[in-house]
């Protein structure tokens, strides 16, 4: 497995240090083990189509700016004061107003007290209701509307397999995420301007690696897929989500020029909804506890249940609070996730695990965050 990993990890390596100008110099790239346990090094060849003569792809590139700007969601103004209305006019019925505007019928007769979907009259004003089939809806907390990107980029370039022949098809550059919006009357400008920003942001940086080794080696795949080997998806889940606190997990899997196989990632963000900004794992605990050393026994004792870990885990999730940056808060407990490697082998690049709150108590700061939900918990 730990070769698996080295590969995957190399060839990322190999992809990020392609970008730039100058001359195409393609030679191996030497990668020393990762953890320092044995003094042997993996050497891998860069992925390249025989012959090729480095090009520009500059209607590539352009429709990548633009995939990157369909990030950004049509802007939702709204109303001064009261609620969005609209009039009945004469043919409508409750089904066709409900289509309109992306919701349900359900969804109207709630929000306008009806009780008989077949009695509408022109002139009728009604109230539109803010919730959509795909929102999250919960007792508490702001709502959630759920925006996605799908681009498809073809290269125009040929693509070619692991044995350096034509695969039959164009080769394409895919980008798929998913990701919530804080909607409706608590809508949260900070919150969703920075979880736009760090999305777009990723997809820039995957799009210009993956563009530049195009234009640099063609479009070589180690294991050609259908003319598909360069992809990014991104897939959010909200663990959290009331009044103060809106906490999210974002598992990232990508596949690069010449990988053997795809990597995968898990980042975090937990705003405070008050000011609008996440915060760190340390707002969590009492400054004057040992919450670093008793999170890490617990992480520990966790992580020898768990699959691909290994040794490993007792440095990646040792006694240091940056082990413990990638966190998340649920109803029930603190969930912790783990830098790719850090705990285990290849397998553990997703790995989390999750601690009761009760199994931390007395480490919590009174006036913390994790303070109300205990309170719910009794």
């Amino acid at each position: 497995m730990r070769a698996v990993a080295l590969l995957v990890a190399l060839v990322m390596s190999a992809a990020a240090c392609s970008a730039g100008d100058g001359p195409t110099i393609v030679t191996p790239t030497t990668f020393p083990d990762l953890f320092g346990d044995v003094s042997t090094t993996s050497t891998l060849p860069p992925a390249e189509v025989p012959d090729w003569e480095p090009v520009q792809l500059v209607a590539v590139r352009k429709e990548a700016e633009a995939c990157i700007a369909g990030a950004r969601p049509e802007e939702i103004v709204l109303p001064d004061e009261g609620p969005r209305t609209v009039t009945v006019e004469s043919g409508d019925t409750l089904g066709k107003i409900a289509e309109r505007f992306d919701t349900t019928v359900a969804a109207f007769m709630r929000a306008n007290s009806l009780s008989d979907p077949d009695r509408l009259r022109v002139g009728q004003v009604l109230i539109v209701p803010r919730e959509r089939p795909d929102e999250v809806d919960g007792p508490e907390g702001p709502q959630i509307e759920w925006e996605e990107l799908v681009c498809v980029l073809d290269t125009g370039v040929a693509a070619h397999g692991p044995d350096g022949l034509p695969v039959g098809a164009s080769g394409r550059i895919e980008v798929v995420v998913r990701w919530p919006r804080i909607d409706g009357p608590d809508e949260a400008p900070r919150v969703n301007g920075r979880l736009l920003g760090l999305l777009q942001g990723a997809v820039a940086g995957f799009l210009d690696d993956v563009i530049t080794a195009v234009e640099r080696n063609g479009y070589a795949c180690r294991e050609a897929l259908d003319g598909r080997c360069m992809w990014l998806m991104h897939e959010y889940e909200v663990l959290l989500s009331n009044d103060d606190v809106f906490s999210l997990r974002n598992t990232t899997r990508r596949l690069l020029p010449g990988a053997a196989a795809e990597s995968a990632e898990v980042h975090t963000e937990t705003f405070d909804l008050v000011i609008g900004r996440p915060f760190g794992i340390d707002v969590l605990f009492d400054a004057e506890a040992d919450w670093v050393g008793a999170v890490s026994a617990e992480a520990i004792r966790r992580l020898e249940q768990e699959p691909w870990v290994d040794e490993r885990r007792h440095v990646g999730a040792g006694p240091d609070a940056v082990n413990f940056e990638r966190f998340n808060l649920t109803h029930g407990g603190l969930v912790l996730s783990f830098a790719p490697f850090t705990v285990g082998g290849s397998g553990s690049s997703t790995v989390s695990i999750t601690i009761p709150y009760r199994a931390l108590e007395g480490l919590w700061a009174t006036d913390g965050p994790v303070a109300p939900l205990l309170e719910k918990l009794d």
